[in-house]
């Protein structure tokens, strides 16, 4: 029972600061606009800002989910750690991707965002696993 709740929360964690940070992106997207009216060359970097902004946060977001995951789990077992962040990067990770593929194509940069996410996420109960170790030495 413990490791299903250990999960949800690493999962509702995780929802809930992805559209957190979705609804900043729309506020700061639309501010970028505006400042790109005034300076056109803002236009030709625009693609690139989701990607510079959007992947690290994703990163940080999926690490704090594992890292959170673990620590409700409690369990030292690197097995176990490794098991608890890997269902929570790929629930998360799934459900973000699945709608986005319904009217288009798996890509390299979609790829590289799952993968992202599982080793962010299991990086994050490897972190909290870390942090107790040396806690009890």
């Amino acid at each position: 029972m413990r490791s299903i709740k250990a999960i949800l929360a690493g999962i509702v964690f995780i929802i809930v600061v992805m559209l957190l940070l979705q609804l900043a992106y729309i506020f700061v997207a639309v501010g970028y606009n505006m400042l790109a009216k005034e300076l056109p060359f803002l236009n030709e970097i625009a693609g690139m800002f989701r990607y510079i902004l959007g992947i690290p946060l994703f990163v940080a977001t999926m690490f704090i989910g594992g890292y959170i995951t673990a620590n409700i789990a409690d369990m030292v077992a690197t097995a176990k750690i490794w098991m608890h962040g890997l269902v929570v990067g790929l629930i998360t990770s799934v459900a973000m991707l699945y709608p986005t593929l319904e009217n288009a194509e798996i890509t390299v940069t979609g790829v590289v965002v799952f993968v992202l996410s599982l080793a962010a996420a299991t990086g994050g109960g490897f972190y909290w696993q870390k942090n107790i170790q040396v806690a009890q030495h």
